[in-house]
Protein backbone atom coordinates (compact mmCIF):
# COMPACT_ATOMS: atom_id res chain seq x y z
CA UNK A 1 0.00 0.00 0.00
CA UNK A 2 1.53 3.47 -0.90
CA UNK A 3 1.10 5.74 1.78
CA UNK A 4 1.98 9.97 1.59
CA UNK A 5 5.24 10.83 3.46
CA UNK A 6 3.40 13.38 4.88
CA UNK A 7 2.81 12.67 8.64
CA UNK A 8 -0.97 13.62 9.51
CA UNK A 9 -1.27 15.66 12.97
CA UNK A 10 -1.05 13.03 15.25
CA UNK A 11 -4.38 13.53 17.33
CA UNK A 12 -5.42 10.83 18.69
CA UNK A 13 -5.05 9.81 22.48
CA UNK A 14 -2.57 7.86 24.39
CA UNK A 15 -2.99 3.98 23.14
CA UNK A 16 -0.86 3.10 26.47
CA UNK A 17 -2.70 2.15 29.66
CA UNK A 18 -1.70 3.77 32.91
CA UNK A 19 1.03 5.63 30.83
CA UNK A 20 2.58 7.51 34.31
CA UNK A 21 2.31 4.44 36.36
CA UNK A 22 -0.04 5.59 38.87
CA UNK A 23 -1.86 2.65 39.26
CA UNK A 24 1.60 0.29 39.44
CA UNK A 25 2.19 -1.80 36.77
CA UNK A 26 -1.82 -2.06 35.50
CA UNK A 27 -1.74 -2.06 32.02
CA UNK A 28 1.73 -3.46 31.17
CA UNK A 29 3.70 -6.45 30.54
CA UNK A 30 6.86 -7.51 31.33
CA UNK A 31 9.86 -9.85 29.91
CA UNK A 32 13.14 -10.99 30.80
CA UNK A 33 13.58 -13.38 34.06
CA UNK A 34 16.45 -12.13 35.19
CA UNK A 35 15.83 -8.50 35.66
CA UNK A 36 13.28 -7.20 38.31
CA UNK A 37 10.67 -4.86 37.46
CA UNK A 38 8.58 -2.39 40.22
CA UNK A 39 6.98 1.35 40.00
CA UNK A 40 8.53 3.24 42.90
CA UNK A 41 8.11 6.79 44.12
CA UNK A 42 9.80 9.84 42.16
CA UNK A 43 8.92 13.81 43.38
CA UNK A 44 5.72 14.77 41.49
CA UNK A 45 4.62 11.10 41.34
CA UNK A 46 5.55 7.02 40.27
CA UNK A 47 7.77 5.42 37.57
CA UNK A 48 8.33 2.26 36.36
CA UNK A 49 11.87 0.71 37.56
CA UNK A 50 13.96 -1.85 35.51
CA UNK A 51 17.00 -3.59 37.67
CA UNK A 52 19.16 -6.10 35.60
CA UNK A 53 21.73 -7.06 37.80
CA UNK A 54 25.60 -7.51 36.83
CA UNK A 55 25.08 -11.34 37.44
CA UNK A 56 22.49 -11.85 34.58
CA UNK A 57 23.03 -12.52 31.12
CA UNK A 58 22.50 -9.72 29.17
CA UNK A 59 19.32 -9.86 26.80
CA UNK A 60 16.28 -7.19 26.31
CA UNK A 61 14.12 -7.31 29.46
CA UNK A 62 11.32 -5.10 29.09
CA UNK A 63 7.92 -3.14 30.06
CA UNK A 64 5.70 -3.61 27.40
CA UNK A 65 2.14 -3.24 25.88
CA UNK A 66 0.39 -4.68 22.74
CA UNK A 67 -2.00 -2.54 20.23
CA UNK A 68 -3.66 -3.82 16.94
CA UNK A 69 -2.27 -1.91 13.67
CA UNK A 70 -3.13 -1.60 10.26
CA UNK A 71 -0.09 -1.96 7.67
CA UNK A 72 0.45 1.91 7.05
CA UNK A 73 -0.14 2.87 10.50
CA UNK A 74 2.25 5.81 11.49
CA UNK A 75 3.66 5.57 15.42
CA UNK A 76 5.29 7.81 17.36
CA UNK A 77 6.04 6.93 20.98
CA UNK A 78 7.66 8.66 23.84
CA UNK A 79 8.52 8.89 27.27
CA UNK A 80 10.80 10.28 30.77
CA UNK A 81 13.93 7.80 30.96
CA UNK A 82 16.31 8.38 33.75
CA UNK A 83 19.52 5.61 33.71
CA UNK A 84 21.59 4.30 36.65
CA UNK A 85 25.34 2.69 36.26
CA UNK A 86 24.41 1.47 32.58
CA UNK A 87 27.07 -0.72 30.98
CA UNK A 88 27.43 -3.84 28.75
CA UNK A 89 25.05 -3.59 26.13
CA UNK A 90 22.70 -1.08 23.67
CA UNK A 91 21.39 0.46 26.86
CA UNK A 92 18.20 1.86 27.21
CA UNK A 93 15.51 2.20 24.11
CA UNK A 94 12.00 1.98 22.97
CA UNK A 95 11.07 -0.02 19.96
CA UNK A 96 8.11 -1.01 18.17
CA UNK A 97 7.86 -4.87 17.47
CA UNK A 98 5.70 -5.59 14.18
CA UNK A 99 4.04 -9.21 14.62
CA UNK A 100 2.13 -11.29 12.00
CA UNK A 101 -1.56 -13.23 12.91
CA UNK A 102 0.88 -16.22 14.11
CA UNK A 103 2.30 -13.48 16.74
CA UNK A 104 5.68 -13.81 14.52
CA UNK A 105 7.70 -10.97 14.41
CA UNK A 106 8.12 -9.24 10.80
CA UNK A 107 10.00 -6.87 11.34
CA UNK A 108 11.26 -3.77 14.07
CA UNK A 109 11.57 -0.13 14.88
CA UNK A 110 13.97 1.16 17.31
CA UNK A 111 14.46 4.79 18.86
CA UNK A 112 18.15 5.85 20.25
CA UNK A 113 19.69 4.46 23.13
CA UNK A 114 19.63 6.78 26.16
CA UNK A 115 23.26 8.75 26.44
CA UNK A 116 23.19 10.82 29.31
CA UNK A 117 22.62 9.25 32.73
CA UNK A 118 22.01 10.42 36.31
CA UNK A 119 19.08 12.66 34.92
CA UNK A 120 15.98 12.36 33.26
CA UNK A 121 15.86 12.70 29.48
CA UNK A 122 13.40 12.37 26.51
CA UNK A 123 13.72 9.41 24.34
CA UNK A 124 11.51 8.42 21.51
CA UNK A 125 10.91 6.04 19.02
CA UNK A 126 8.86 6.17 15.40
CA UNK A 127 7.43 3.71 12.86
CA UNK A 128 5.22 2.87 10.25
CA UNK A 129 3.40 -0.42 10.62
CA UNK A 130 4.56 -3.01 7.69
CA UNK A 131 2.62 -5.07 5.81
CA UNK A 132 1.12 -8.10 7.05
CA UNK A 133 1.18 -6.90 10.29
CA UNK A 134 -1.68 -6.81 12.64
CA UNK A 135 0.19 -6.32 15.83
CA UNK A 136 2.35 -3.93 17.27
CA UNK A 137 4.51 -4.27 20.51
CA UNK A 138 5.73 -1.16 22.03
CA UNK A 139 8.64 -2.02 24.77
CA UNK A 140 11.08 -0.12 26.81
CA UNK A 141 14.22 -2.28 26.57
CA UNK A 142 17.48 -2.29 28.46
CA UNK A 143 19.60 -4.57 26.81
CA UNK A 144 23.15 -4.57 29.43
CA UNK A 145 23.26 -3.97 33.30
CA UNK A 146 22.14 -1.70 35.53
CA UNK A 147 18.85 0.89 36.62
CA UNK A 148 16.60 1.90 33.93
CA UNK A 149 13.45 4.29 34.88
CA UNK A 150 10.13 5.22 32.76
CA UNK A 151 7.41 7.95 32.89
CA UNK A 152 5.12 9.86 31.33
CA UNK A 153 4.94 8.00 28.60
CA UNK A 154 2.72 8.45 25.31
CA UNK A 155 2.24 6.47 22.64
CA UNK A 156 0.25 7.69 19.33
CA UNK A 157 -1.19 6.25 15.82
CA UNK A 158 -2.16 7.67 13.18
CA UNK A 159 -3.22 5.78 9.62
CA UNK A 160 -1.13 6.87 6.76
CA UNK A 161 -2.87 8.40 4.19
CA UNK A 162 -3.39 6.71 0.81
CA UNK A 163 -1.55 8.22 -2.14
CA UNK A 164 -4.36 9.17 -4.68
CA UNK A 165 -4.07 7.93 -8.30
CA UNK A 166 -1.66 10.81 -9.61
CA UNK A 167 -3.82 13.12 -12.52
CA UNK A 168 -2.65 15.51 -14.78
CA UNK A 169 0.58 16.87 -16.16
CA UNK A 170 3.60 16.77 -13.84
CA UNK A 171 5.37 20.75 -13.78
CA UNK A 172 8.60 20.69 -12.38
CA UNK A 173 10.01 24.38 -11.85
CA UNK A 174 13.62 24.63 -11.24
CA UNK A 175 14.05 27.53 -8.55
CA UNK A 176 16.65 30.33 -8.54
CA UNK A 177 16.65 29.26 -4.86
CA UNK A 178 20.23 27.28 -3.40
CA UNK A 179 19.48 24.64 -0.69
CA UNK A 180 22.47 24.32 0.74
CA UNK A 181 25.69 26.39 1.07
CA UNK A 182 28.52 24.04 -0.18
CA UNK A 183 27.83 20.71 -2.20
CA UNK A 184 30.37 17.99 -1.28
CA UNK A 185 29.43 15.26 -3.50
CA UNK A 186 28.19 11.86 -3.34
CA UNK A 187 30.10 8.74 -3.14
CA UNK A 188 30.02 5.49 -1.32
CA UNK A 189 31.41 3.82 1.67
CA UNK A 190 34.54 1.62 0.31
CA UNK A 191 36.49 0.30 3.57
CA UNK A 192 39.65 -0.57 1.54
CA UNK A 193 39.97 -4.25 2.16
CA UNK A 194 39.45 -5.31 -1.05
CA UNK A 195 42.73 -6.08 -2.18
CA UNK A 196 43.60 -8.28 1.32
CA UNK A 197 44.63 -11.81 2.09
CA UNK A 198 40.92 -12.61 2.96
CA UNK A 199 39.45 -11.36 -0.91
CA UNK A 200 42.37 -13.22 -2.71
CA UNK A 201 41.32 -16.24 -0.19
CA UNK A 202 37.88 -15.87 -2.00
CA UNK A 203 39.22 -15.73 -5.32
CA UNK A 204 39.48 -12.41 -6.42
CA UNK A 205 42.50 -11.74 -8.74
CA UNK A 206 44.01 -8.72 -10.20
CA UNK A 207 41.64 -9.24 -13.46
CA UNK A 208 38.87 -8.79 -10.59
CA UNK A 209 40.91 -5.48 -9.63
CA UNK A 210 40.56 -4.40 -12.73
CA UNK A 211 36.98 -4.60 -12.97
CA UNK A 212 36.33 -2.60 -9.42
CA UNK A 213 38.46 -0.01 -10.58
CA UNK A 214 37.01 0.73 -14.18
CA UNK A 215 33.53 0.80 -12.34
CA UNK A 216 34.56 3.39 -9.83
CA UNK A 217 36.47 5.60 -12.62
CA UNK A 218 33.11 5.75 -14.75
CA UNK A 219 31.52 6.41 -11.66
CA UNK A 220 33.64 9.44 -10.64
CA UNK A 221 32.79 9.84 -7.01
CA UNK A 222 33.58 12.37 -5.00
CA UNK A 223 33.46 12.16 -1.43
CA UNK A 224 34.24 8.48 -0.27
CA UNK A 225 34.10 7.02 3.33
CA UNK A 226 36.88 4.66 4.51
CA UNK A 227 36.98 2.61 7.53
CA UNK A 228 40.62 2.34 9.16
CA UNK A 229 40.62 -0.32 11.93
CA UNK A 230 42.94 0.76 14.58
CA UNK A 231 44.16 -2.91 14.64
CA UNK A 232 45.75 -2.67 11.17
CA UNK A 233 48.24 -0.13 12.48
CA UNK A 234 48.56 -0.71 15.79
CA UNK A 235 47.94 -4.11 16.71
CA UNK A 236 49.25 -4.05 19.90
CA UNK A 237 46.58 -1.37 21.47
CA UNK A 238 50.23 0.65 23.20
CA UNK A 239 49.64 3.88 20.42
CA UNK A 240 53.42 3.18 20.03
CA UNK A 241 54.07 0.48 17.99
CA UNK A 242 52.87 0.67 14.41
CA UNK A 243 52.08 -1.53 11.23
CA UNK A 244 51.98 0.42 8.61
CA UNK A 245 53.06 -1.95 6.10
CA UNK A 246 50.18 -4.86 7.34
CA UNK A 247 48.55 -6.49 4.50
CA UNK A 248 45.11 -4.88 5.16
CA UNK A 249 46.75 -1.19 5.42
CA UNK A 250 48.81 -2.13 1.93
CA UNK A 251 45.00 -2.59 0.85
CA UNK A 252 43.94 0.58 1.68
CA UNK A 253 46.99 2.34 0.21
CA UNK A 254 45.93 1.06 -3.18
CA UNK A 255 42.01 2.26 -2.37
CA UNK A 256 43.66 5.62 -1.60
CA UNK A 257 46.15 5.33 -4.90
CA UNK A 258 42.68 5.51 -7.31
CA UNK A 259 40.78 8.16 -5.48
CA UNK A 260 43.51 10.33 -5.35
CA UNK A 261 43.56 9.42 -8.83
CA UNK A 262 40.40 10.51 -9.14
CA UNK A 263 40.28 14.05 -7.15
CA UNK A 264 38.31 12.54 -4.92
CA UNK A 265 38.02 13.66 -1.08
CA UNK A 266 38.07 10.56 1.52
CA UNK A 267 36.85 10.59 5.06
CA UNK A 268 38.98 8.38 7.38
CA UNK A 269 36.75 6.45 9.91
CA UNK A 270 38.24 5.05 13.07
CA UNK A 271 36.78 1.54 13.92
CA UNK A 272 37.92 -0.43 16.89
CA UNK A 273 36.10 -3.65 16.46
CA UNK A 274 37.96 -6.08 19.25
CA UNK A 275 39.60 -3.17 21.28
CA UNK A 276 39.18 -3.13 25.21
CA UNK A 277 40.20 0.29 26.12
CA UNK A 278 41.38 2.43 22.91
CA UNK A 279 40.46 5.73 24.47
CA UNK A 280 41.62 5.77 27.80
CA UNK A 281 44.31 7.35 26.87
CA UNK A 282 43.22 9.95 24.98
CA UNK A 283 46.43 12.17 25.03
CA UNK A 284 48.32 8.52 23.72
CA UNK A 285 45.70 7.65 21.28
CA UNK A 286 45.89 11.31 19.39
CA UNK A 287 49.70 11.03 19.42
CA UNK A 288 49.24 8.05 17.70
CA UNK A 289 46.45 9.17 15.37
CA UNK A 290 48.31 11.97 14.07
CA UNK A 291 51.35 9.52 13.43
CA UNK A 292 48.85 7.61 11.47
CA UNK A 293 47.21 10.64 9.48
CA UNK A 294 50.81 12.16 8.96
CA UNK A 295 52.30 8.89 7.51
CA UNK A 296 49.06 8.60 5.11
CA UNK A 297 49.16 12.09 3.74
CA UNK A 298 53.06 13.16 4.20
CA UNK A 299 54.46 10.35 3.77
CA UNK A 300 52.67 8.26 1.41
CA UNK A 301 51.43 11.81 -0.21
CA UNK A 302 47.33 10.76 0.21
CA UNK A 303 46.49 14.50 -0.13
CA UNK A 304 43.09 13.05 -0.80
CA UNK A 305 42.73 12.15 2.95
CA UNK A 306 40.25 15.42 3.52
CA UNK A 307 38.35 14.67 6.45
CA UNK A 308 38.78 12.49 9.75
CA UNK A 309 36.13 11.03 11.80
CA UNK A 310 36.92 9.78 15.14
CA UNK A 311 35.18 6.52 15.51
CA UNK A 312 32.39 5.24 13.64
CA UNK A 313 28.53 5.76 14.98
CA UNK A 314 29.55 6.96 18.78
CA UNK A 315 26.24 6.82 20.11
CA UNK A 316 26.72 2.82 19.54
CA UNK A 317 29.94 1.52 20.56
CA UNK A 318 31.74 4.55 21.87
CA UNK A 319 28.93 5.37 24.14
CA UNK A 320 27.56 2.13 25.25
CA UNK A 321 31.16 1.45 26.18
CA UNK A 322 30.95 3.59 28.88
CA UNK A 323 32.77 6.58 27.40
CA UNK A 324 31.45 10.18 28.30
CA UNK A 325 30.28 12.64 25.85
CA UNK A 326 33.06 15.01 28.04
CA UNK A 327 35.64 12.68 26.49
CA UNK A 328 34.41 12.93 23.13
CA UNK A 329 35.10 16.15 23.12
CA UNK A 330 38.11 16.22 24.99
CA UNK A 331 39.26 13.69 22.11
CA UNK A 332 38.16 16.09 19.40
CA UNK A 333 40.24 18.96 21.27
CA UNK A 334 43.36 17.43 21.41
CA UNK A 335 43.10 15.96 18.08
CA UNK A 336 42.68 19.76 16.44
CA UNK A 337 46.02 20.57 18.41
CA UNK A 338 47.50 17.38 17.47
CA UNK A 339 47.05 18.33 13.14
CA UNK A 340 47.73 21.78 13.91
CA UNK A 341 51.18 20.92 15.27
CA UNK A 342 51.69 18.86 12.88
CA UNK A 343 50.58 21.14 9.77
CA UNK A 344 47.50 18.12 8.75
CA UNK A 345 45.09 20.29 6.50
CA UNK A 346 41.95 18.10 7.45
CA UNK A 347 38.46 18.56 8.05
CA UNK A 348 37.11 17.12 11.07
CA UNK A 349 33.72 15.38 10.64
CA UNK A 350 30.92 16.17 14.04
CA UNK A 351 28.45 13.95 15.49
CA UNK A 352 28.29 10.79 12.82
CA UNK A 353 25.12 9.61 14.70
CA UNK A 354 23.47 6.57 13.83
CA UNK A 355 20.02 7.28 14.23
CA UNK A 356 19.87 9.18 17.43
CA UNK A 357 18.80 12.67 17.41
CA UNK A 358 19.99 12.88 21.29
CA UNK A 359 23.82 12.36 20.42
CA UNK A 360 23.38 14.69 17.14
CA UNK A 361 21.75 17.66 19.28
CA UNK A 362 24.06 17.14 22.23
CA UNK A 363 26.71 17.61 19.57
CA UNK A 364 25.24 20.60 17.47
CA UNK A 365 24.58 21.99 20.86
CA UNK A 366 27.82 21.83 23.01
CA UNK A 367 29.84 25.62 21.77
CA UNK A 368 32.98 23.69 22.04
CA UNK A 369 32.03 20.68 20.28
CA UNK A 370 30.45 22.51 17.38
CA UNK A 371 33.63 24.68 17.16
CA UNK A 372 35.70 21.73 16.64
CA UNK A 373 34.21 20.68 13.88
CA UNK A 374 33.95 21.25 10.02
CA UNK A 375 30.96 19.73 8.65
CA UNK A 376 28.14 17.46 10.54
CA UNK A 377 27.28 13.90 9.37
CA UNK A 378 24.37 11.09 10.30
CA UNK A 379 23.35 7.62 9.08
CA UNK A 380 20.16 6.58 8.99
CA UNK A 381 18.85 3.17 7.57
CA UNK A 382 15.18 3.19 6.88
CA UNK A 383 12.76 0.28 7.08
CA UNK A 384 11.39 -0.13 3.51
CA UNK A 385 7.87 0.89 4.86
CA UNK A 386 9.07 3.88 7.02
CA UNK A 387 10.33 5.76 3.98
CA UNK A 388 7.34 8.16 4.55
CA UNK A 389 9.64 9.36 7.93
CA UNK A 390 12.08 11.12 5.23
CA UNK A 391 11.75 14.22 5.24
CA UNK A 392 11.06 14.03 9.58
CA UNK A 393 15.00 12.53 9.94
CA UNK A 394 15.89 15.29 7.52
CA UNK A 395 14.09 18.63 9.39
CA UNK A 396 15.38 16.93 12.56
CA UNK A 397 18.92 17.16 11.32
CA UNK A 398 18.53 20.65 9.47
CA UNK A 399 16.21 22.22 11.77
CA UNK A 400 18.82 22.79 14.69
CA UNK A 401 21.90 22.73 12.91
CA UNK A 402 21.28 25.83 10.73
CA UNK A 403 20.05 27.59 13.80
CA UNK A 404 23.58 27.54 15.42
CA UNK A 405 26.15 29.93 13.63
CA UNK A 406 28.74 29.61 11.93
CA UNK A 407 26.58 27.70 9.63
CA UNK A 408 27.92 24.31 8.51
CA UNK A 409 27.34 21.36 6.22
CA UNK A 410 25.33 18.53 6.83
CA UNK A 411 26.01 15.00 5.05
CA UNK A 412 24.32 11.76 4.97
CA UNK A 413 27.32 9.64 5.82
CA UNK A 414 25.40 6.16 5.89
CA UNK A 415 21.78 5.68 4.37
CA UNK A 416 19.82 2.12 3.05
CA UNK A 417 16.62 0.43 3.41
CA UNK A 418 15.88 -2.87 5.27
CA UNK A 419 13.79 -5.16 5.44
CA UNK A 420 13.71 -5.81 9.37
CA UNK A 421 14.23 -9.44 8.62
CA UNK A 422 17.75 -9.35 7.96
CA UNK A 423 21.42 -9.05 9.84
CA UNK A 424 23.62 -6.18 10.69
CA UNK A 425 26.02 -7.02 7.46
CA UNK A 426 22.42 -8.74 4.68
CA UNK A 427 20.28 -6.50 2.42
CA UNK A 428 18.83 -8.86 0.29
CA UNK A 429 16.03 -5.81 -0.90
CA UNK A 430 19.14 -3.93 -1.73
CA UNK A 431 19.25 -6.14 -5.31
CA UNK A 432 16.14 -4.71 -6.15
CA UNK A 433 14.85 -2.71 -8.55
CA UNK A 434 12.52 -0.50 -5.96
CA UNK A 435 15.79 0.36 -4.01
CA UNK A 436 16.81 2.53 -6.75
CA UNK A 437 13.81 4.17 -6.55
CA UNK A 438 13.97 4.81 -3.20
CA UNK A 439 17.44 5.99 -3.15
CA UNK A 440 16.43 8.36 -5.72
CA UNK A 441 13.58 9.61 -3.94
CA UNK A 442 15.72 9.80 -0.79
CA UNK A 443 18.44 11.69 -2.65
CA UNK A 444 16.25 14.00 -4.14
CA UNK A 445 14.17 15.06 -1.05
CA UNK A 446 17.63 15.70 0.78
CA UNK A 447 18.94 17.85 -2.21
CA UNK A 448 15.80 19.84 -1.59
CA UNK A 449 15.84 20.46 2.02
CA UNK A 450 19.60 21.31 2.26
CA UNK A 451 22.08 18.54 2.36
CA UNK A 452 25.42 19.07 1.10
CA UNK A 453 26.09 15.69 0.31
CA UNK A 454 25.71 11.40 0.02
CA UNK A 455 27.90 8.26 1.03
CA UNK A 456 25.78 5.30 0.38
CA UNK A 457 26.70 1.95 2.31
CA UNK A 458 28.25 0.74 0.34
CA UNK A 459 30.37 0.28 -2.30
CA UNK A 460 30.25 -3.38 -3.18
CA UNK A 461 30.10 -6.94 -1.94
CA UNK A 462 33.26 -7.72 -0.42
CA UNK A 463 34.70 -9.95 2.91
CA UNK A 464 35.99 -7.62 5.73
CA UNK A 465 38.99 -8.93 8.21
CA UNK A 466 37.59 -12.12 10.24
CA UNK A 467 35.76 -13.56 7.30
CA UNK A 468 32.96 -11.15 7.60
CA UNK A 469 30.85 -10.87 4.80
CA UNK A 470 29.07 -7.72 3.51
CA UNK A 471 25.93 -8.23 1.04
CA UNK A 472 25.37 -4.14 1.18
CA UNK A 473 26.79 -2.60 -1.96
CA UNK A 474 25.94 -1.44 -5.63
CA UNK A 475 27.24 -5.12 -7.60
CA UNK A 476 27.65 -8.09 -6.14
CA UNK A 477 30.89 -10.02 -5.64
CA UNK A 478 32.69 -12.67 -7.68
CA UNK A 479 30.50 -15.67 -7.28
CA UNK A 480 27.48 -14.06 -8.92
CA UNK A 481 30.43 -12.64 -11.57
CA UNK A 482 30.27 -9.07 -10.03
CA UNK A 483 26.14 -8.64 -11.10
CA UNK A 484 25.29 -5.17 -10.97
CA UNK A 485 22.28 -4.25 -9.06
CA UNK A 486 19.57 -1.63 -10.87
CA UNK A 487 20.93 1.00 -7.47
CA UNK A 488 23.97 1.27 -9.29
CA UNK A 489 22.76 2.91 -12.12
CA UNK A 490 20.84 5.27 -10.17
CA UNK A 491 23.89 5.90 -7.58
CA UNK A 492 26.19 6.22 -10.80
CA UNK A 493 24.19 9.35 -12.26
CA UNK A 494 24.21 11.20 -8.85
CA UNK A 495 28.34 10.65 -8.45
CA UNK A 496 28.97 11.35 -13.00
CA UNK A 497 26.78 14.11 -13.41
CA UNK A 498 27.61 16.11 -10.03
CA UNK A 499 30.84 17.93 -9.36
CA UNK A 500 31.84 19.27 -5.23
CA UNK A 501 30.83 23.52 -5.40
CA UNK A 502 28.11 22.84 -7.81
CA UNK A 503 25.39 24.75 -7.23
CA UNK A 504 22.38 22.89 -5.76
CA UNK A 505 18.61 24.51 -6.91
CA UNK A 506 15.36 23.86 -5.22
CA UNK A 507 12.69 21.93 -7.92
CA UNK A 508 8.84 22.52 -7.11
CA UNK A 509 7.12 19.62 -8.37
CA UNK A 510 3.30 20.13 -8.83
CA UNK A 511 2.90 16.29 -7.64
CA UNK A 512 5.59 15.92 -5.10
CA UNK A 513 4.40 12.71 -3.53
CA UNK A 514 4.58 10.98 -6.64
CA UNK A 515 7.57 12.61 -8.54
CA UNK A 516 10.48 14.80 -7.54
CA UNK A 517 13.01 16.53 -9.24
CA UNK A 518 16.48 18.53 -8.20
CA UNK A 519 18.87 20.43 -9.66
CA UNK A 520 22.39 20.08 -9.32
CA UNK A 521 25.19 21.83 -11.41
CA UNK A 522 23.71 21.39 -14.89
CA UNK A 523 21.84 17.91 -14.50
CA UNK A 524 18.25 17.53 -13.32
CA UNK A 525 17.53 14.68 -11.34
CA UNK A 526 13.92 13.15 -11.45
CA UNK A 527 12.31 10.15 -9.88
CA UNK A 528 8.45 8.88 -11.04
CA UNK A 529 7.58 7.07 -7.62
CA UNK A 530 3.78 6.27 -8.98
CA UNK A 531 3.12 3.26 -10.78
CA UNK A 532 1.19 4.95 -13.86
CA UNK A 533 3.00 7.20 -16.11
CA UNK A 534 3.01 10.44 -16.96
CA UNK A 535 3.78 13.63 -18.62
CA UNK A 536 6.72 15.89 -17.17
CA UNK A 537 7.05 19.20 -18.08
CA UNK A 538 10.02 21.43 -17.04
CA UNK A 539 10.07 25.15 -16.14
CA UNK A 540 13.16 27.09 -15.80
CA UNK A 541 15.98 24.69 -16.99
CA UNK A 542 17.02 24.24 -20.47
CA UNK A 543 17.15 20.94 -20.95
CA UNK A 544 17.79 19.36 -24.55
CA UNK A 545 17.10 15.44 -23.65
CA UNK A 546 16.22 12.54 -20.67
CA UNK A 547 17.75 10.05 -19.88
CA UNK A 548 14.78 7.58 -18.77
CA UNK A 549 15.88 3.79 -16.67
CA UNK A 550 13.28 1.51 -15.88
CA UNK A 551 13.85 -1.85 -14.35
CA UNK A 552 13.45 -3.24 -18.13
CA UNK A 553 16.00 -1.33 -19.88
CA UNK A 554 18.67 -1.44 -17.55
CA UNK A 555 21.72 -3.15 -18.18
CA UNK A 556 25.36 -3.81 -18.57
CA UNK A 557 27.97 -1.73 -15.94
CA UNK A 558 27.92 1.70 -18.20
CA UNK A 559 24.87 3.63 -19.08
CA UNK A 560 21.73 2.19 -19.42
CA UNK A 561 17.57 3.45 -19.93
CA UNK A 562 16.84 5.24 -22.88
CA UNK A 563 17.85 8.43 -24.12
CA UNK A 564 15.25 10.79 -25.67
CA UNK A 565 14.74 14.29 -26.80
CA UNK A 566 12.45 16.70 -24.93
CA UNK A 567 9.09 17.19 -26.52
CA UNK A 568 7.22 21.17 -26.25
CA UNK A 569 10.18 21.35 -23.02
CA UNK A 570 8.45 17.68 -21.62
CA UNK A 571 8.48 14.12 -21.49
CA UNK A 572 6.70 11.04 -21.16
CA UNK A 573 7.79 9.33 -17.67
CA UNK A 574 7.24 5.37 -17.47
CA UNK A 575 5.69 4.05 -14.32
CA UNK A 576 8.58 3.86 -11.23
CA UNK A 577 11.15 5.13 -13.29
CA UNK A 578 13.73 7.18 -12.38
CA UNK A 579 16.75 9.83 -14.35
CA UNK A 580 18.04 12.90 -15.08
CA UNK A 581 17.67 15.71 -18.15
CA UNK A 582 20.78 18.06 -19.28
Amino acid sequence: MSISPVFLALVSANLLVNPDFEKGLDGWRTEGNEARFEVVEREGGRAARMIVPSTATVGWPQFFQEFEVNEGDILKASGRVLGKDIRDGAGAYFSFNYLDPDGKRISFSQGAMLIEQGTWRELSVEGVAPPDSVRVRFSFNLNGHGEAFLDEVILESEPGEPLPPMTGEVVLTVTDRRSCGRFRGFGAEDDGWFYNPTNAEKGVTEADWRIREDRIRWMDPDWQRMFFWHRDWCPSEDWKTFTFDSPNMESHYRTLSLYQELGAAVNVVGVEWGMKDPYGDPAGFVHALGELLEHLIKIKGFTCIRQWTLTNEPNGWFAATGYSFERFVEIHSLAREEFKQRGINIEIIGSDDAQSLPWFKACVGSPDYHDLTDLFVSHRYFQFPERPLIPGFLESRLSPLNHIKPLKDFVIGEFGFQDGKSGTMENPIMETFPYALWTADFVIEGLNRGVSGFSIWCLHEVYYPGGGFMNYGLWDFKDSDWKIRPVYHAWASFTRLTEPGDPVHVVESSHPLHFKAARVGGALFWVNLSEQPARARIDGFPAKEVRIHTEATLSGDRESGALIALESGGFEAPPMSFGYLR
